[in-house]
C-alpha cells in the first residue's frame, strides 16, 4: 500500500477487516480522506506523519483500537510516560522561570525601599532631589501658563 503515493481517498469502512493498521499509511502524504470505521482492527493506531491529520471518526467502531486520536488509551501508555516525560521538564522550566521573574520583580521594588528607609541620609538626598525636580517642573509650567507657551490672555500680577 505504501507504493500508492498519489492516493487521495481511502474508504475501507464496514469491510470486516482484522489485524493492525499498517504504519505505511502514514507515508501517504496525499491522502485527504480516510475511513477505517466499523471493522475489527486492533492495536495501536500509528499516529505519526500524515496519520495525525485524521479525526477519531475515521477509526470508530473498532473496539480493539487504541491511542490517539481515539479517547481509548493503550495499556502500555502509562509506562512510556513515566520513562520519558519531556512535557514535565518543560513545566519545571516554566515554573522556575516564573518564580525567578516574580522574585526579581519583588527584589527590584523592595531593595530600594529598604535602603531608603534604613539609610535615612540616602533617603533624604533622594527625596530632596525628587522635590527639586517636581518644583522646577511646576515653575516651568506656571511660567508658560495654561496656554502652553502661547501669549498670556490674563495679565500677570506683580
Amino acid at each position: 500500500m505504501s507504493n500508492l503515493l498519489q492516493l487521495s481517498s481511502l474508504d475501507l469502512s464496514n469491510n470486516q477487516l482484522s489485524g493492525t493498521i499498517p504504519s505505511s499509511l502514514s507515508s501517504l502524504s496525499f491522502l485527504g480522506f480516510l475511513d477505517l470505521s466499523s471493522n475489527n482492527l486492533l492495536g495501536v493506531i500509528p499516529y505519526t506523519g500524515h496519520m495525525t491529520t485524521f479525526d477519531a471518526i475515521a477509526f470508530t467502531g473498532n473496539p480493539g483500537l487504541c491511542g490517539p486520536p481515539l479517547p481509548v488509551k493503550c495499556s502500555g501508555d502509562d509506562d512510556k510516560k513515566q520513562g520519558n516525560d519531556d512535557s514535565n521538564d518543560k513545566g519545571l522550566f516554566d515554573n522556575w522561570f516564573y518564580l525567578s521573574l516574580g522574585l526579581g520583580f519583588a527584589a527590584g521594588i523592595l531593595v530600594p525601599y529598604v535602603i531608603l528607609t534604613v539609610k535615612t541620609s540616602w533617603g533624604d538626598v533622594y527625596f530632596d532631589f525628587v522635590d527639586q525636580v517636581i518644583h522646577k517642573l511646576l515653575r516651568l509650567t506656571h511660567k508658560q501658563g495654561i496656554n502652553h507657551g502661547q501669549q498670556r490672555m490674563i495679565p500677570r500680577r506683580r
